[in-house]
């Protein structure tokens, strides 16, 4: 081989190299095309699940909150009206529980103490309602 043959297998040497550079970097391009758009999708798809977990915890917190509540008031409710004389205890305490949010699930009258049981729906679709309960009574004395 001559030093023209050389040259000219080096200059094709050289062509093949940049060519094959450029086809990996014009692949490189076609495989990543798209690739931004999956992950900001991925990305608006898990803010959306957090949010919502977030606001069905909220939700569930509130509701309870609103059964405590409304448990208290249907227990103090019915023990007045015990206490008093007025009317029957357990329909004071399903008056009261209404009035609050809640549905009376359970009302006991044991001596001079009333024990209810308070539930009050919420909206989150896998925890139906949530419930509480409350006694109220007089306090015994002491001597």
């Amino acid at each position: 081989m001559g030093t023209r043959a050389l040259a000219c297998s080096a200059g094709f040497v050289a062509r093949m190299k940049r060519g094959i550079a450029r086809l990996r970097r014009e692949n490189v391009r076609r495989e990543d095309e798209g690739s931004a758009t999956v992950v900001g999708v991925a990305l608006v798809v898990a803010a959306a699940v957090l949010v919502s977990a977030l606001a069905c915890a909220g939700d569930i917190v509130l509701r309870q909150s609103q059964a405590r509540t409304a448990a208290d008031m249907a227990a103090l409710g019915a023990a007045a009206a015990l206490w008093r004389g007025d009317g029957t205890p357990c329909a004071v305490a399903a008056w009261l529980s209404n009035a609050n949010a809640g549905n009376l699930q359970r009302c006991e009258v044991v001596g001079d103490d009333v024990s209810v049981s308070v539930h009050v729906p919420t909206d989150v679709p896998f925890v139906d309602h949530v419930t509480a309960d409350a006694r109220a009574g007089p306090r015994p004395c002491r001597n």
